[in-house]
């Protein structure tokens, strides 16, 4: 039993290093996709089989003590509408504005990219 534990343990731990090492890999090449987009200014390439949509949008990163954004969103009577930290619906309205800049200002906005592969049906 103890030879099946090992040879298990000693599997997953060689799959884990493969999964990083490939994540490392796709992170790499997307960030290399993304520069290639931005310079050449497209919101396509195209592969032999497939292509790839690259589209800007604004990610938005909360603190991450998020008391004192509770606290405002409380004392500002939005609780209720957003409730219990909604990302998805404080996001939309941080993007559009919709929030007091005493709760936009707690959060960082960064640029980032949502990269998608489109079959070509080649």
């Amino acid at each position: 039993m103890e030879n099946i534990d090992k040879n298990l343990v000693d599997e997953l731990d060689r799959l884990e290093k493969i999964k990083k090492d490939a994540e490392d890999k796709i992170n790499n090449i997307k960030a290399e996709i993304v520069n290639i987009a931005k310079l050449e200014n497209k919101e396509l390439i195209f592969g032999t089989h497939k292509m790839c949509s690259i589209k800007p949008y604004n990610k938005v990163i909360y603190p991450e003590d998020k008391t004192i954004l509770t606290n405002l969103i409380k004392s500002q009577g939005l609780y209720g509408d957003l409730s219990m930290l909604n990302y998805s619906r404080i996001t939309s309205k941080i993007n559009k504005k919709e929030l007091s800049p005493e709760i936009i200002n707690l959060v960082r906005i960064e640029k980032d990219f949502r990269l998608v592969l489109i079959d070509r049906g080649i």
